[in-house]
């Protein structure tokens, strides 16, 4: 009899909390947001928003510590392709800067072809045979241009044109040219404060030496400017001086104690790195055959 009844008794239990339920739930869905089961859940949500949160908290790192670890490969890949486009970027950058630089070099030799040689032969530096026995540049304008032995060479601007030196062998499509700093170099030279003149010969490695100053000439090297020595224009016998006046050869760097009591001398520390010459303007107007200290 009990074993009978445990079976029916539950079966009613189910039964009416089915029943009980679907009336709760049709009561609940005819009043809407008004019903009895919704302040609970609204009360529930309430409560648990907090507990989500705090569970979200802890396992959002963790969720996407995986999710990059799946992506890490891709990840890695666009890593890569911004560094190379951060590289070519910066290349062109670089480019464009040098390219800028080089522009206004150009635009400086024109003007200054136009303001000291309208014949002036414009010529690119191919070679450095700086060395301890050779102190010369070949340049990629030769005997086919009007490039001939004994010209001086130029560059810089309209407003600083600066001493090279002077073209020594020429080829039909180039020529070398020894550079002032070369120990066979020999040029006039004038000094900017006092307008004294002396002899400036090229010392290799050193700064090259200009002698043959009057001993009485005052050179003061604490001023704020700087003391300028320039080529020097003169006539001899009718032969001109191999250079144009007022190219600049460099600044005075010291003041050499000389053994002569007559005269003085000087270093002069060159206006053009020829390190890194580029371009060149061979003055080729109404040049004549002279002296090598022209």
């Amino acid at each position: 009899m009990v074993i009978r009844t445990r079976p029916r008794s539950t079966r009613l239990l189910v039964i009416g909390l089915v029943a009980i339920s679907l009336v709760i739930i049709t009561v609940d869905y005819r009043e809407g947001d008004a019903g009895p089961l919704a302040a609970a859940g609204r009360w529930t949500q309430t409560a648990m928003a907090p507990l989500q949160k705090a569970v979200s908290t802890v396992t959002r790192p963790v969720g996407n510590f995986f999710s990059g670890l799946a992506h890490l490969p891709s990840l890695a890949q666009e890593n890569q392709d911004l560094k190379t486009q951060l590289a070519d970027a910066q290349t062109q950058a670089a480019r464009a800067a040098e390219d800028e630089t080089r522009l206004r070099t150009l635009q400086d030799l024109l003007g200054l072809q136009q303001t000291l040689d309208p014949t002036g032969i414009p010529a690119v530096v191919i070679g450095n045979g700086l060395s301890n026995f050779d102190w010369s540049i070949t340049i990629d304008a030769g005997s086919n241009d009007g490039v001939a032995v004994g010209q001086p060479v130029v560059t810089g601007s309209a407003t600083s044109p600066r001493l090279v030196g002077l073209v020594v062998s020429v080829t039909p499509v180039s020529a070398n040219v020894q550079l002032l700093i070369d120990q066979n170099f020999a040029v006039a030279g004038r000094l900017s404060t006092t307008g004294a003149t002396g002899l400036v010969h090229g010392a290799g490695t050193q700064d090259p030496r200009m002698d043959g100053i009057p001993q009485d000439t005052q050179i003061d090297l604490s001023g704020d400017q700087p003391i300028q020595v320039f080529t020097v224009s003169y006539e001899i016998n009718g032969q001109h001086g191999r250079y144009p006046p007022g190219i600049l050869i460099g600044e005075v760097s010291s003041v050499v104690k000389s053994t002569n009591a007559l005269e003085t001398a000087v270093t002069v520390q060159p206006a053009v790195d020829f390190s890194a010459l580029e371009y060149v303007l061979v003055y080729r107007e109404d040049q004549q055959p002279g002296g090598s200290t022209g």
